[in-house]
C-alpha cells in the first residue's frame, strides 16, 4: 500500500510539473513566469532535501528520516543509534519526497497560471 501511495505522489507531482510547464510554453505568458517556474523548481528540490533530513522517533528504540515518506531509519541497540536501515524500494520514497517538495512549491504558480490564462482568454477589459 505504501508503494502505491509513493507511486501516486510521483504521478501527481509529475502531472503538475508537466501541465504547468505546458501551459506556460503554449500560453501567453511572459519571461517572468518562466523564470518563476525555474526558481520554484529549484526551491522545491531544496525543500525536498530538507524534508528528507527531518529525523523523528517512531518508538523509543527506532527512528526514521524523511517526511512524508521515510527514506531511512535507525535502531537503538546496545546504547547507540545504528542508522542506515533502508527499505527494499529505496528509490521510490526518495523520488516521491522529491516530487512532493517540487509540487508543493510549484502549486501556487500552477493555480495563478490558471487564473491568468482565463483572464487572457476573456481579454483585459473583462472584469
Amino acid at each position: 500500500m505504501l508503494l502505491a501511495k509513493e507511486f501516486l505522489c510521483l504521478l501527481l507531482s509529475g502531472w503538475l510539473v508537466g501541465s504547468t510547464h505546458r501551459k506556460l510554453v503554449r500560453g501567453e505568458f511572459r519571461r517572468a513566469w518562466h523564470a518563476w517556474f525555474i526558481v520554484l523548481i529549484v526551491l522545491g528540490v531544496v525543500l525536498a532535501f530538507r524534508l528528507m533530513a527531518i529525523r523523528y522517533l517512531e518508538s523509543p528504540t527506532s527512528r526514521a528520516y524523511g517526511v512524508p515518506f521515510v527514506i531511512a531509519g535507525g535502531d537503538f541497540i546496545d546504547g547507540r543509534w545504528r542508522d542506515g536501515g533502508v527499505g527494499l524500494y529505496m528509490p521510490f520514497p526518495f523520488l516521491a519526497d522529491l516530487g512532493f517538495g517540487i509540487a508543493t512549491c510549484l502549486l501556487p504558480l500552477a493555480i495563478l497560471s490558471v487564473f491568468h490564462s482565463h483572464r487572457v482568454k476573456k481579454g483585459p477589459d473583462a472584469a
